[in-house]
């Protein structure tokens, strides 16, 4: 039942809402929503499962929305 209940409503339910949800906002603001899913998943494993915050997790929250930012400014000013 778990498996069933994560195929359902984690995977295919959540990639509809997400489709339908891309569909009527921009690229541009797409895609900077979707590069923060890196900082709220280190967010929420420390305030929820108490992990600690490491040097390599915050580098890797960083330079995903450091990337997708300089992509995205840079396309605007051209």
């Amino acid at each position: 039942m778990s498996v069933l209940y994560l195929a359902v409503f984690g995977t295919c339910i959540a990639y509809f809402l997400q489709t339908v949800a891309q569909k009527n906002t921009l690229s541009t603001h797409a895609a900077i929503i979707l590069s923060m899913e890196a900082v709220f998943g280190s967010i929420f494993s420390i305030v929820l499962l108490k992990e600690a915050f490491t040097i390599k997790m915050a580098a890797g929250c960083l330079s995903i929305l450091a990337s997708i930012l300089i992509t995205e400014l840079k396309g605007k000013t051209n």
